[in-house]
């Protein structure tokens, strides 16, 4: 499952990124390139930003979504002993005894 989201997270994030390009924005930008800036384009007499903008911001409330949920499952999912016993039992020795350098 997380693997799954992760990788939705990832086609998201591109395709957020690409829409955000494709917007039309104050002077001459990709957008304008596929027909932003002429009113018979292929989102209506107002132009892709209408069209676009609302894409993106649902776009992006689904990778908000998403990414706070596969924070809240790497959470959960990850064992409570991360550390390994061994080098915990070091790091408490060397704290007991340090071992001077002279």
């Amino acid at each position: 499952m997380i693997i799954f989201i992760t990788v939705i997270c990832i086609i998201l994030a591109t395709v957020i990124i690409a829409m955000v390009l494709l917007q039309q924005g104050k002077g001459s930008d990709l957008g304008s390139a596929f027909g932003g800036g002429s009113s018979n384009s292929m989102f209506g007499a107002l132009g892709p930003s209408g069209f676009l903008g609302k894409l993106t911001y649902i776009l992006v409330a689904i990778w908000l979504v998403l990414t706070m949920a596969l924070a809240y499952l790497v959470k959960n999912d990850v064992p409570e002993e991360i550390i390994d016993q061994e080098i915990q039992k070091e790091a408490i020795e060397e704290k007991e005894n340090p071992v001077k350098n002279i």
